[in-house]
């Protein structure tokens, strides 16, 4: 015999001793506590479960397309959290003692004794295999702390922690959800909308995945505000259900003419409805409301349908345009027109113009078209409202574009085409060629698009190195010094220049010459000597002057301020005067190591 054989044998041996050991001393076998009373439970093959209460009340929820709805007592959407967390706290019960059945037997009064006879619950769950479990919940034992269970079918009774109770319902409430709609599991592509002040409709067009409206008038949704107020409904959370009764008045509840109803629908098929009537007398921040196709009225938040009650232009698309990363073309008909067209390598560049651009700013420009807001529509237009309108002998017209692709076999499409026109209240007039009515938008706003190609000229000035400045030549009124650089940190004023110099000013004069070597444009603000004129720019300005080793010089003059309060600034390029705004901080910093100080009379 081997010595697997021999502890084999010895087990069974110690199981033998432990028998007889039982059954002498207490008259019955030992009782081997199971691991789960329900180890067979497979709470996703259940398809069905019911719990009968103590007063007879009987829960019914059923399963289908793995989504659980009540269907006892009434019908309505369940709460599959408590359902699904009833069924977890099932598959893992495990029991604290067992009852032997010849003890139960031994029992004459047994069901009274343990509560069986009329049970604090009952259970019945059916599962896909039709299969059907029936259990008892009873009594509880004399502590309180525990609680006898009976499954149907199984002799004995199981004695298990009363937590089991908590995962009960104790009423239709427990088992209801609480959520008024579930937008995720519902497909719909059209909206209605009824308010105290519009009716509309909003159908979703898949070809721009964006929601658009059609009545009472064919105009782009605010999808940002749109999908806000879904996402607002979807958490919208039932505070008390209010009565089942489906002849209840639904005027006292003010449903029978709703001050907001959402139907949604797929194509014609209508997939729900919600109706919001008014509030109760004692709670102004709820509403009464109800869902078709079931008679139960709830109340919920009123807050949260806020979004819905709108006017019509409120659920209209706010902004001019929406243009995206894929704009190849700007066209600015203007009195300086001009096109700017993207580079393959995604510059840009004026057609027809040795101009270079700054993509910064032509980035900015459509930012800004995008940043246009609507604060007044006018619909309904016809070609005799134009003139009201100025839009018969626009100011401006703007064409934007992108690169064409599919069926355009790569020519360019026209995203937008943008014609102002007249101004009214601090508005100007704008139309868009693909839509029908007449928008207003601030004419703040519009003054700072672009009229003319050089304001997007690059910003970027010069570069030199601090290191090959032999010379700073400054000039303010009739005050001048010059500056010469005798090494890094070191200045020494030229014959005849006033001032004085010490080693915290000379590192203040080096870091100056050093940023003024990397001079770019804040914005631009016009260009040759009448612009010149016009910006301030005048003998009593700061002039600057650096002359580097090689000969070379760079000159910039400062004048007026802007309405920003920056400085404005001239400087020659290509034989041209052009006129910015400046840093600030640079002006203010040449103000007080480089310009000269003032005459002691």
């Amino acid at each position: 015999m081997n010595s697997k054989s021999t502890l084999i044998w010895l087990g069974l041996a110690l199981v033998l001793a432990a028998v007889i050991f039982g059954l002498e001393k207490f008259g019955q076998v030992p009782v081997v506590v199971p691991v789960s009373l329900l180890a067979d439970l497979k709470p996703a093959a259940v398809t069905s479960m019911q719990v009968t209460l103590g007063d007879g009340t009987a829960l019914r929820a059923e399963r289908s397309n793995d989504v659980w709805q009540l269907t006892s007592p009434i019908a309505y959407p369940a709460q599959v959290a408590s359902i699904e967390g009833l069924l977890d706290v099932l598959e893992h019960l495990t029991p604290a003692t067992i009852i032997p059945p010849t003890e139960v037997r031994q029992r004459p009064n047994a069901d009274e004794e343990f509560g069986f006879v009329n049970p604090s619950a009952t259970l019945t769950l059916l599962s896909g295999k039709g299969r059907r479990l029936l259990m008892k919940i009873g009594a509880r034992t004399a502590p309180g702390d525990q609680v006898y269970v009976q499954v149907v079918g199984v002799e004995g009774v199981y004695v298990m922690d009363a937590d089991l109770l908590r995962a009960l319902p104790r009423k239709l409430d427990d088992w209801r959800d609480t959520a008024l709609i579930n937008l995720n599991g519902l497909v719909f592509d059209q909206l209605t909308v009824s308010n105290a002040t519009a009716v509309l409709e909003l159908q979703f067009d898949p070809a721009q995945t964006l929601w658009q409206l059609t009545r009472p008038v064919a105009a782009r949704a605010n999808n940002a505000r749109l999908y806000e107020s879904l996402q607002k409904l979807q958490t919208l959370r039932v505070t008390r259900f209010v009565t089942d009764d489906p002849k209840a008045d639904a005027d006292a509840f003010g449903l029978q003419t709703p001050a907001l109803e959402l139907t949604f629908a797929q194509r014609t098929n209508v997939a729900t409805r919600l109706q919001f009537g008014k509030s109760p007398t004692n709670d102004s921040t709820l509403v009464f409301a109800r869902r078709a196709g079931f008679a139960t009225i709830v109340t919920v938040p009123r807050n949260l349908l806020e979004p819905w009650q709108g006017a019509f232009n409120q659920f209209r698309e706010p902004h001019l345009v929406a243009l995206g990363t894929n704009v190849t073309q700007l066209e600015i008909r203007s009195a300086e027109p001009f096109t700017l067209q993207r580079h393959p390598t995604n510059g840009w560049r004026v057609v027809g113009q040795e101009l270079p651009v700054d993509a910064g700013l032509v980035e900015d420009l459509i930012a800004a078209l995008n940043r246009l807001e609507i604060v007044q529509f006018k619909d309904s237009i016809t070609e005799p409202d134009l003139p009201t309108y100025g839009l018969t002998n626009p100011v401006r017209q703007i064409v934007v574009s992108a690169a064409g692709a599919g069926t355009n076999n790569g020519v360019d499409v026209v995203l937008a085409t943008l014609t102002f026109g007249g101004t009214n209240a601090g508005n100007i007039f704008v139309r868009r060629a693909d839509e029908n009515p007449v928008y207003a938008v601030p004419w703040a706003d519009f003054q700072r698009l672009p009229v003319a190609a050089w304001q997007l000229r690059a910003r970027p000035l010069w570069n030199f190195a601090s290191g090959d400045v032999t010379r700073i030549v400054v000039q303010q009124g009739d005050r001048r010094r010059e500056l010469l650089h005798a090494g890094t940190n070191a200045w020494v004023l030229a014959p005849g220049s006033s001032g004085a110099l010490n080693g915290v000013l000379m590192a203040a004069i080096e870091e100056t010459t050093h940023r003024f070597g990397n001079l770019a444009a804040t914005a631009w603000a016009g260009r040759g000597e009448e612009d010149r004129a016009r910006l301030g720019m005048g003998a009593s300005g700061l002039g600057l002057t650096f002359e580097l080793k090689t000969g070379a010089k760079y000159q910039i003059e400062f004048g007026g301020k802007s309405p920003e309060n920056y400085p404005y600034a001239t400087v020659k390029l290509d034989g041209q005067t052009w006129v910015f705004e400046a840093s600030l901080a640079l002006y203010e910093l040449a103000l007080y190591c480089l310009a000269p100080p003032p005459s002691v009379p």
